[in-house]
């Protein structure tokens, strides 16, 4: 009995063994270290050199370290500058077209001039602060005698302002219409009601061909 159990404790203690070397013979995945990061690149430096000389002079882009060297026969011609814009020449700063007649439109019933308008008769008063000034106020078809007039007297005046306080020394004439009582389209009828700023500059008596 003795025996027995001494063989299956042998075989137990022999098996325990195998076990324990085989664990510690067992292949684990090599460790391996992380490759170093690539440091970054410095950053390409470019500049201009002079290829070639006389008429095929001219100038290009390069790497610096591979950049042509000029030879000892090679003239080396300054860099290329930018030429200033003479701003005559490039249309810069030219007057600009400023309206002879400008037509102010005025809604309906109102005197009211609107923003564009008004910058508008206000260059063209500006450029001829000397003119002789013809202002048409309108009225259309709508409303009795009595309220169209009273229409054409607020827009006048409105447009009358503006001149008057932008060329003081214009000299200034006033003209009245009224539309006739038929109605017409919308579009026409906003025609009816537009009011007229003309222009116009007093003559040179010393021009250069006009004095005989």
């Amino acid at each position: 009995m003795e025996n027995l159990q001494t063989l299956e404790r042998s075989a137990l203690i022999a098996c325990l063994a195998a076990s324990l070397c085989a664990c510690g013979t067992s292949a684990w995945p090599p460790v391996t270290a992380a490759a170093p990061r690539a440091s970054a690149l410095p950053a390409p430096r470019f500049d201009i050199t002079q290829v070639g000389t006389g008429q095929s002079t001219r100038y290009v882009y390069c790497d610096v370290p591979s950049c042509p060297v000029p030879s000892g026969k090679t003239a080396v011609l300054p860099a290329p500058t930018a030429t200033p814009v003479n701003p005559v020449a490039a249309g810069i700063g030219d007057k600009k077209d400023v309206k002879r007649t400008v037509d102010i439109g005025f809604p309906f019933s109102s005197s009211r001039v609107s923003d564009a308008d008004r910058d508008a008769l206000i260059d063209a008063a500006q450029a001829r602060p000397q003119s002789r000034v013809e202002i048409t106020a309108r009225s259309d078809f709508v409303g009795p005698p009595a309220g169209q007039h009273a229409v054409i007297a607020a827009r006048a005046k409105a447009m009358r302002s503006i001149v008057a306080h932008q060329a003081p020394g214009a000299q200034i004439i006033e003209r009245q219409e009224v539309a006739a009582p038929r109605p017409v389209a919308r579009a026409e009828q906003a025609m009816q009601r537009r009011g007229t700023v003309r222009f116009t500059p007093p003559a040179d008596v010393h021009m250069k061909g006009n004095a005989k």
